[in-house]
């Protein structure tokens, strides 16, 4: 699904359902671009200015593209990077695919600047044979072709941050993973009977058993998760509630000489996780914010995307405004939706129970036809 959202609204409209508008959905094996290339033309007119009349005032409306958020691989193709099996895999730096995780990365040497980029495609543009062609682009981590955006007014690497969502949400869910399948038989029954007992606050629902249905978990559950875990972790945790076998790696790993200080630093590592997606997921930042983010993420498990989200974090002021929770509850709408159809003409269903339920939105907020 291909959703748009008008930014100069406030926050708090921005995270209504009905100020996300599906431009579509695109097919399985269907062409983005193809379909998107009726959006781009009349980007390109209001890019320019156009003259509209808006409740009886004649206004100039001028638009542009904001930012695009999208998964990892998707995310990719919209910059024209290449995907996760390529060198150089990350679509805001020129890291290296064996680098990605060092920790005295200096960002602003290898970032990818957009005038770079541009050279970089008109050299990969110039090459005489495809072969040729092929070689450069894997040099610099860029697909054949630049994407369909480009014809927008757009900085492809700056206008293109990941979404905190997708990438902290799936940490979580990992090292809940990991976590379980570390705990020994006691502590699985340990962790539930105390699981049970947690003091919930009142406005969450119940979360399912993280043992047996793990894979049931949205992103919304991993992120409670995270802030839970700690406490209930803290409240029972052992040696002897972990795999004898899993304290020996984590000891090797770390270095520490026993067993109960690599619980603590499992412990530990739970705790940074929930301080880090407390930070995270603030509506507003200070300089301070920033400067524990940055220290957070440093101590998270070594990923190299936790390095941009710092910079997203200050180029947008804060993660939230670049985040797609909202979009995923709209898009959720349309994937229960699937169930009742037929089938045949997805798409066309879909936009028909759209366009019925914005009706009854505008209704029901009072709006009148004249």
């Amino acid at each position: 699904g291909i959703y748009v959202q008008i930014r100069n609204i406030t926050f708090k409209e921005r995270k209504k359902l009905k100020n996300h508008f599906v431009l579509g959905f695109v097919p399985f094996g269907g062409c983005f671009e193809e379909f998107i290339e009726p959006f781009i033309s009349e980007m390109k007119i209001l890019e320019k200015g156009k003259i509209m009349n808006i409740q009886g005032r004649t206004c100039l409306v001028i638009a542009s593209l904001g930012d695009i958020t999208a998964d990892l691989p998707q995310g990719n193709d919209l910059v024209g990077v290449k995907r996760h099996g390529a060198n150089k895999v990350c679509r805001t730096c020129n890291t290296a695919k064996d680098s990605l995780t060092l920790n005295d990365l200096d960002l602003p040497s290898v970032s990818r600047y957009h005038h770079q980029t541009d050279k970089q495609f008109e050299e990969i543009f110039a090459a005489s044979t495809i072969t040729e062609r092929k070689k450069i682009a894997t040099q610099y981590g860029l697909r054949l072709q630049p994407t369909i955006l480009d014809q927008l007014r757009w900085e492809r690497h700056l206008q293109s941050p990941h979404d905190i969502y997708h990438v902290t949400a799936g940490k979580v869910l990992r090292f809940l993973k990991i976590t379980i399948d570390a705990l020994s038989p006691e502590g699985k029954v340990e962790f539930i009977s105390f699981w049970k007992s947690f003091e919930y606050p009142r406005r969450w629902q119940k979360l399912p058993n993280p043992i047996s249905h793990i894979d049931s978990f949205m992103m919304s559950d991993c992120l409670r998760l995270a802030m839970m875990l700690p406490f209930i972790l803290n409240r029972f945790l052992k040696t002897k509630h972990f795999k004898q076998s899993e304290l020996d790696k984590l000891r090797v790993r770390t270095g520490v000489s026993r067993n109960n200080l690599a619980v603590k630093l499992w412990l530990r590592c739970w705790i940074l996780m929930a301080k880090t997606m407390a930070i995270a997921f603030k509506h507003s930042f200070t300089e301070k914010d920033y400067i524990e983010l940055q220290e957070y993420f440093e101590n998270l498990p070594n990923l190299h995307v936790n390095y941009h989200l710092v910079q997203h974090a200050r180029n947008y002021a804060t993660l939230l405004n670049t985040s797609v929770e909202t979009k995923e509850m709209v898009h959720k709408i349309f994937k229960n939706s699937v169930l009742r159809t037929n089938r045949k003409n997805i798409d066309l269903d879909l936009l028909k129970r759209y366009n019925t339920l914005f009706a009854m939105r505008y209704l029901f907020d009072g709006g009148i036809d004249s």
